[in-house]
């Protein structure tokens, strides 16, 4: 099969003039030239459309079942579409990111509610409007923590909204308490186009103790549903477990199951420091998009302190988490020695495990516990065998 030849090179996009060769079937012209490589471009173009049509036929088919749990799509595709997407933008530095959700917890009377009512006066002078969902302080308990000794209220922005429970409005007959909830939440987001929302705190929420993840799992599902539909920012106050201050924060202190934080984006926590009562710290246990700041090694340090009529927690620095733990006293820790030794002469087959479980002074503080047990039952042992 004879093939044509073309000899040609381009330049500045035209093509310059070609020699016909006697021996070999050539082109003649470049007239003929451009209608052969206006062909295999027509072509190409014909071919790429082509691919680009099955792609997007087969993608189409894949997410075609409208009953399917899961949408997909190409790697390379995903990265596209959200390149064409904004990067999250801070709505409080390094705590709070855009269109994520977030979960505060802390012992009660450490200052989660001052602290996140703080964030939300922050993030509506940034200009979105904001609902604050407080569902504990009265009118007058709020009242008073935002006005000056001598009368004067603080300026709060007026795309502020604060919230609270219509004490009289009973749940209508036939619907239950969180459809009920919901559904005067969702109202109010589209009657004020909020896009931010504080939700204090998760336990007026479930019908009875958040310490249950099988009450409170459900309510964080339909948060986040809330969240994807409406393009929310949403932080939610909880309380954590009983805790051992002598040990650092972790995820697990986290009231009620663990299980809790694979449903929101981040979780902090803000401790009480053992240096000085109105002393505050605040530590990131889990982030999603983008770098852990507040770890051990760098919690925030905060002073809780009322300035100009504002209740507020004031920046002091950056410190490891470790300074701001309570220390055993010797006869604290002489006790405890006294404790182990009593309970190993009784039986001396128990185990660190064992005797921890027994002596453990505070729920959810078995693990760390344990170990002090461990080293102890370790030291007695081996001054016996001497």
């Amino acid at each position: 099969m004879e093939q044509h030849k073309i000899t040609g090179v381009v330049n500045s996009g035209e093509l310059t003039p070609y020699k016909v060769n006697e021996n070999t079937n050539t082109i003649a012209n470049n007239d003929s030239i451009q209608e052969l490589i206006a062909e295999a471009l027509a072509n190409e173009c014909h071919l790429e459309d082509l691919n680009k049509e099955t792609e997007h036929s087969i993608t189409t088919d894949l997410n075609d079942s409208k009953t399917s749990l899961f949408e997909i799509h190409k790697a390379n595709d995903v990265i596209k579409m959200a390149l064409s997407q904004p990067d999250p933008v801070q709505l409080y530095p390094v705590l709070i990111l855009e269109n994520e959700f977030t979960i505060v917890f802390a012992d009660t009377g450490v200052g989660k509610t001052v602290f996140s009512f703080q964030m939300a006066i922050h993030i509506a002078n940034l200009g979105y409007t904001v609902l604050y969902m407080d569902l504990e302080l009265s009118k007058k308990q709020f009242q008073k923590r935002y006005t000056s000794e001598d009368g004067k209220p603080y300026n709060l922005p007026d795309n502020l909204y604060r919230v609270n429970f219509a004490r009289l409005n009973k749940v209508p007959k036939g619907v239950s308490y969180i459809d009920y909830f919901f559904d005067s939440m969702i109202d109010l987001i589209k009657k004020t186009g909020a896009k931010v929302i504080f939700l204090d705190n998760l336990t007026k929420l479930a019908a009875g103790d958040t310490d249950s993840a099988k009450a409170a799992i459900p309510i964080l599902e339909r948060l986040n549903e809330l969240k994807e539909s409406e393009g929310l920012t949403i932080i939610v106050l909880e309380h954590n477990k009983k805790v051992d201050t002598s040990r650092p924060i972790e995820l697990n202190d986290l009231q009620g199951s663990k299980m809790k934080s694979n449903l929101v984006d981040a979780v902090f926590s803000i401790g009480r420091s053992a240096k000085d009562k109105n002393l505050r710290y605040i530590k990131q246990v889990k982030v999603r998009d983008g770098e852990t700041i507040y770890d051990t090694e760098n919690v925030k340090v905060c002073e809780l302190s009322k300035v100009n009529g504002f209740l507020s927690f004031t920046d002091v620095g950056f410190e490891d988490e470790r300074e701001h733990l309570r220390q055993f006293s010797e006869s604290e820790k002489g006790e405890l020695v006294a404790n182990i030794k009593d309970m190993l002469e009784k039986d001396p087959t128990l185990n660190a495990y064992k005797i921890a479980k027994k002596l453990c002074p505070a729920e959810g503080n078995l693990n760390s516990f344990k170990v002090k047990v461990s080293r102890i039952v370790s030291k007695l042992n081996n001054s016996s065998n001497k």
